[in-house]
């Protein structure tokens, strides 16, 4: 079964939105290093995660140098902590060991630019992929990147490109960028991701969820009772 994460989370409505959608992981954007509508401070995401019931899991996207990433760990507790900055093979490894220790699981985020590169030290997404898999995270998620916003684009990913990171690394790949309800069907279908990781497709605005897109994203992924409509 695909698992679904929706991303961008604020407020409390929103999660329980999600939670009775039957989402998978449930998102929320904690001191990011430069400015998206969807920042929270730690000790609001925190209060938030509190409410995340059992069986769901709860995801801190953030970013920035290794005693950064932790303070915000620290006070969050999430089960995952998704790095979606421009932090290096090294600071990676690195977070991957410390929050390890806390109990805390970490994917790390590879962006795709419009020329197929990757915003990281090693742009080219099959050895990116490669190298990241050696760092100990666990799992890989594919978002598109542009100059104006480092992630909740609603640019999608090359689909081709996300194939060849797929096949280049035995982690799970988890694909973001441009999910809505309308595509997200088609797009399963092509490539079979892990995951699926939605924010800005199943907004009403930045920071409110609307209730008819997640349903039907929801609908369109996992099916009615939990059955994937093109199996």
């Amino acid at each position: 079964m695909i698992r679904v994460k929706i991303c961008g989370l604020m407020n409390q409505g929103d999660l329980e939105l999600c939670v009775q959608a039957g989402v998978h992981t449930l998102g929320l954007v904690v001191d990011y290093p430069v400015p998206v509508p969807w920042n929270l401070d730690p000790v609001r995401a925190r209060q938030l995660i509190e409410k995340v019931p059992p069986l769901v899991s709860s995801s801190v996207v953030t970013g920035g140098p290794v005693e950064k990433v932790m303070a915000v760990a620290r006070i969050t507790r999430p089960d995952i902590i998704q790095l979606h900055y421009q932090e290096t093979l090294t600071e990676v490894a690195e977070l991957v060991e410390q929050l390890r220790r806390l109990g805390i699981k970490t994917i790390k985020a590879l962006r795709i630019d419009g020329e197929g590169r990757c915003a990281f030290e090693i742009p080219e997404p099959a050895a990116a992929a490669r190298a990241l898999t050696e760092t100990g995270i666990a799992a890989l998620l594919v978002d598109s990147y542009t100059s104006c916003r480092p992630g909740g684009t609603g640019v999608a990913v090359d689909l081709s490109t996300f194939k060849t990171i797929q096949q280049e690394t035995a982690l799970p790949v988890i694909l973001a960028g441009g999910l809505n309800p309308d595509n997200i069907s088609q797009i399963v279908q092509a490539v079979n991701p892990y995951a699926v990781d939605v924010l800005t497709g199943v907004e009403e605005r930045p920071g409110h969820k609307s209730p008819e897109k997640v349903q039907r994203f929801m609908h369109s992924v996992i099916g009615p009772r939990g059955q994937v409509p093109w199996r």
